[in-house]
């Protein structure tokens, strides 16, 4: 029997379900991640924590419950959050914690753009409300807050694109995730200069856009 497997990396923890191709659910699992809050308004997860934790979960839940004489795995699909933003260097290491979509340490950035003409111009552009949790406002927070991460950084990343890299190598974003970051031009589905040239980055410092 064909199944799909389906891994939410979710603010909590990671949860795992198995499908059969018909929507039914074979059976599912389910862990946990902490989250950090070492600042006021700040929220962070470990990468590589999540990383491992995912890994372990699947692993042990292919063997208790995906015995290969009985399912085949006809494909795994990701899914996460929006709004998280991490910063890898050009190993794809990870340049501290994943920013999660709950940090508003860049309300005072998202402020300032959102009362001027092109806050308004990149709302237009983007579909994205300017608020601290843009991964937009993320990256200009960087930029102004931490110079040298900023400046190591090889890729900004959500958590989904860096789990995917980890996995094959390839530095890539969904549409669906990349609408949400305050830097895709919904219009013609491409990176939007305006919102590139405001927070300081080329298009090369972020994945490719692709359905994934």
């Amino acid at each position: 029997m064909e199944c799909i497997i389906t891994i939410e990396l979710g603010t909590n923890g990671v949860r795992l379900f198995a499908f059969d191709l018909k929507g039914n659910v074979i059976n599912s699992t389910k862990a946990s991640y902490p989250t950090f809050h070492s600042e006021p308004d700040y929220s962070e997860q470990d990468p590589e924590q999540i990383f491992i934790t995912m890994l372990y979960v699947l692993k042990n839940f292919l063997i208790e419950n995906i015995h290969p004489k009985k399912y085949k795995v006809k494909s795994i699909c990701f899914i996460a959050s929006m709004h998280s933003l991490l910063a890898v260097d050009a190993h794809g290491a990870p340049l501290g914690n994943v920013i999660t979509w709950a940090d508003n340490r860049g309300k005072k950035e998202a402020l300032d753009l959102k009362n001027s003409q092109l806050g308004k111009k990149l709302y237009e552009a983007t579909g994205t409300p300017i608020h601290p949790m843009s991964p937009l406002l993320k990256i200009l927070w960087l930029k102004k807050n931490d110079p040298e991460r900023f400046a190591q950084t090889h890729k900004f990343l959500t958590l989904k694109s860096y789990i995917l890299q980890q996995l094959t190598g390839e530095y890539v974003i969904d549409y669906s995730l990349a609408s949400a970051t305050g830097l895709l031009n919904i219009h013609t589905m491409k990176w939007e200069g305006q919102a590139l040239d405001y927070a300081g980055i080329t298009v090369d410092r972020l994945p490719e856009l692709c359905s994934v």
